[in-house]
C-alpha cells in the first residue's frame, strides 16, 4: 500500500466560522508541499480527494479550493469534479490568454465556482475579474496602504474578497476593517495533513485502458482490463461514490460502473490517474495477485452454477472487495458503508449471505485448504469438489495469461 496525504487549511467569514478548506497537496506528514510539477501536484489532490480519502470525509458540505493551472484548466479532469462545492483557484503564474479566458468562461457556464490566488492587479489579468467569484490577496505580501484602493476597485465587480496569511489577531482585525470577507491563514490554523492509504493501478494497464477507451472499444475489452487490476476497480466504485454524477442506482458489477460512468469521463478519469502519475507492477503485491484470483474464481463459479452473466459479475466483483480490508485497512463496514453497491453484494460481504456469500464462504474455505465443510454448500448448488478445485486451478491460468499479455 502507499500512503498517501492531502494538505488541508481552513477558510473563515467574518465571525469566524469555517466556509471551506484548501485543498493543498503534500508528499508526507511535514507541512512543506515540495511541488515540483505543479500539474502532477493538482491531478494528485483530486485523484486523492475523489478516488482514496472521500470529498465527503475531507470538506463534509463545506467548499473546497483546489489549485489548478492553465493544464489542469484544459485538461477535461475537472468536469469529474462536483460543481456545486469545489472552488478552481487559478494561480498566479498562469499566463492570461484568450484560451484561459474562454476555458474559464466554459467552466462558469457548467456551474463552476473561480477563485484567483496570490492576486496582483494587473492589465493581464483584468478580463477575468468579471468572471471571478473570489480573488485571495496576500497580505503579507501587500503594501498595507496599497490595499484600501485595490479593495475598492475590486469591489465594483460582484466578488468576494479573500485574505491569505493572515498570522495575527492585529492582521485579522486590520482585513476585516478594510472589508474582506473571508481569511485563511495561520491565526486559525497551519494545514492539517489528512493520511490515508492508496493501491496504485499498474501504468501498463492505465495506458492500455486510455488507448481502448479513446477508441471506444467493445465494454468487454475495457472490463478485461479492469479485471487485470483489482485496485482499479475498488478505485472506481469510490470515484463514483464521491463524484458529481453520483448514482441513486446500486453497483452490481465493474461493467455496472463502466457504463454508468461513460466512455467520455472514463477516459478523463483514466488520463487523471496517468497525470497523477500513480503506478505499480501489480505482480509486487501479493495481496493484489490473491484479490485478482480471487475475483476470477469466483466468477467463474458462478457462472457455472447459475449461468447468469450478470450474477458472474457481481460475484466477481464481491471477491474482489472481500480482500480490501486487508489492502485498504479499514474494516469492511466502513468499506461498505463508502460504496454504493447492490444489496445481494453488501449481504454477502458483511453477513456471507445468499449466493454470493456462499461463494466467498467457498473460497475461504479453500485458501485455508481445509475441504471437510464445503460440502453441505456444494451439494446445494449441485457441483462437486473435482469442479472446484478446478475452476479455481482455471482461475490461476487465466490470471497467469492476462499479465503476460500486458508484459
Amino acid at each position: 500500500m502507499e500512503k498517501i496525504f492531502v494538505g488541508r487549511q481552513p477558510i473563515l467569514n467574518r465571525n469566524e466560522i469555517i466556509f471551506g478548506f484548501e485543498l493543498l497537496f503534500r508528499k508526507g506528514t511535514t507541512s512543506q508541499a515540495g511541488v515540483t510539477d505543479g500539474t502532477a501536484a493538482s491531478a494528485s489532490v483530486i485523484v486523492h480527494s475523489l478516488n482514496d480519502l472521500g470529498l465527503n470525509n475531507i470538506i463534509g458540505k463545506k467548499k473546497g479550493f483546489i489549485n489548478v493551472n492553465a493544464e489542469i484548466l484544459s485538461s477535461g479532469f475537472i468536469e469529474l469534479l462536483p460543481s456545486d462545492n469545489i472552488i478552481l483557484e487559478i494561480l498566479e503564474d498562469v499566463e492570461i490568454d484568450n484560451k484561459v479566458i474562454q476555458l474559464c468562461k466554459s467552466l462558469k457556464e457548467k456551474g463552476f465556482c473561480l477563485a484567483l490566488d496570490d492576486f496582483v492587479y494587473s492589465e493581464s489579468i483584468e478580463p477575468l475579474i468579471p468572471l471571478a467569484d473570489f480573488i485571495k490577496i496576500d497580505v503579507m505580501a501587500s503594501e498595507r496602504d496599497t490595499l484600501p484602493e485595490l479593495l475598492k476597485i475590486l469591489k465594483r465587480h460582484p466578488v468576494r474578497v479573500l485574505a491569505e496569511k493572515v498570522e495575527t489577531k492585529e492582521d485579522f482585525d486590520f482585513c476585516t476593517r478594510l472589508g474582506f470577507e473571508f481569511f485563511q491563514g495561520y491565526f486559525f490554523q497551519k494545514p492539517v495533513v489528512i493520511e490515508g492509504s492508496s493501491a496504485s493501478p499498474s501504468q501498463l494497464i492505465l495506458l492500455e485502458l486510455f488507448n481502448e477507451v479513446s477508441r471506444e472499444s467493445d465494454i468487454n475489452i475495457i472490463e478485461k482490463l479492469f479485471k487485470k487490476s483489482p485496485e482499479l476497480d475498488i478505485k472506481l466504485l469510490n470515484f463514483l461514490n464521491s463524484a458529481s454524477f453520483y448514482l441513486r442506482q446500486k453497483i452490481s458489477s465493474i461493467r455496472h460502473a463502466i457504463m454508468a460512468l461513460g466512455y467520455r469521463n472514463l477516459q478523463k478519469w483514466i488520463a487523471l490517474l496517468l497525470f497523477a502519475k500513480q503506478g505499480v507492477d501489480i505482480k509486487s503485491n501479493p495481496l493484489m495477485e490473491r484479490a485478482a484470483i480471487k475475483g476470477m474464481f469466483m466468477e467463474n463459479i458462478a457462472m457455472r452454477i447459475t449461468k447468469n452473466r450478470h450474477e458472474a459479475d457481481s460475484a466477481f466483483i464481491t471477491g474482489i472487495l472481500s480482500i480490501s480490508e486487508a489492502l485498504l485497512g479499514m474494516p469492511m463496514e466502513k468499506i461498505v458503508d463508502k460504496l454504493n453497491l447492490s444489496e445481494d453484494i453488501q449481504m454477502a460481504l458483511l453477513h456471507r449471505q445468499g449466493l454470493l456469500g456462499d461463494l466467498l464462504s467457498i473460497s475461504r474455505i479453500l485458501e485455508k485448504e481445509d475441504v471437510t465443510c464445503i460440502t453441505p454448500i456444494l451439494e446445494k448448488y449441485r457441483i462437486n469438489l473435482e469442479e472446484v478445485f478446478q475452476l479455481e486451478m482455471d482461475s490461476i491460468m487465466g490470471f497467469e495469461k492476462m499479465e503476460t499479455r500486458s508484459l
